[in-house]
């Protein structure tokens, strides 16, 4: 037989089980389970409550937010047309008629000049002129403004340099020529050449005459510039 405790095998009619000690008397066979009386004190319920019935929320059918596309779109309508511009006139503009110059005669000395002497030179070939105005102001200075045709730039240089011989005076320092278009009616504004003298200018330790002299207006791109002095 088999001790009830440890499981150990021992002889028939043991008391004792020979492994552990414990005493092996056979126990009395279970019977089957029973339900659970109930207690006396707590009777069952007679009339359970029934459980509320459990309530469902029914939601709306999902709607696709993107509509179904047409089977057949209609033809676009192309965009109208842009209004023509109206036609103008062209208003026919006569060219201003230039003055058309003779070919000037060569220069009876190198230019531009280098020196005094060959700017002396060039007075044989100065264009005749009418004096238009002059004025002095503070400081010793004169200003003689005269008008002549149209001319080449070395004739310009020589109709200012004879201008200035005629109208060099001892008691100004600085003197200037300037020569103007017969055509133009600026006469303020020199357009035909220009001339600077200054006299005893001091260049170190020397003291000097000075000559500056511009062709044209001074800013176009065929004014020449000359500086001379002695």
């Amino acid at each position: 037989m088999r001790c009830p405790h440890c499981g150990g095998l021992n002889p028939e009619n043991t008391h004792y089980c020979v492994r552990c000690g414990r005493e092996v008397t056979q126990l009395p066979a279970r019977s089957p389970a029973q339900p659970p009386q109930q207690r006396p004190g707590n009777p069952p319920p007679s009339n359970p409550r029934p459980a509320p019935p459990v309530q469902r929320t029914s939601y709306p059918p999902a709607v696709n937010p993107r509509p179904p596309m047409p089977q057949s779109a209609p033809p676009a309508t192309p965009p109208p047309a842009p209004l023509a511009a109206p036609r103008r006139s062209k208003v026919q503009v006569a060219p201003v008629a230039q003055p058309v110059l003779a070919p000037a005669p060569e220069a009876p000395a190198p230019f531009p000049p280098r020196t005094v002497a060959q700017l002396e030179q060039l007075e044989q070939g100065a264009l005749p002129y009418t004096f238009v105005n002059d004025s002095a102001s503070y400081g010793k200075k004169k200003i003689v403004r005269i008008a002549y045709q149209r001319s080449s730039p070395w004739q310009q240089v020589a109709t200012l340099w004879k201008a200035l011989q005629e109208y060099n005076e001892e008691r100004f320092d600085t003197i200037i020529i300037q020569g103007v278009q017969n055509q133009r009616a600026d006469t303020y504004e020199y357009t035909n050449g220009q001339l600077v003298f200054d006299r005893n200018v001091r260049l170190g330790s020397q003291t000097l005459n000075r000559y500056q002299i511009e062709t044209d207006n001074g800013f176009s791109n065929a004014s020449i510039r000359i500086v001379l002095t002695e």
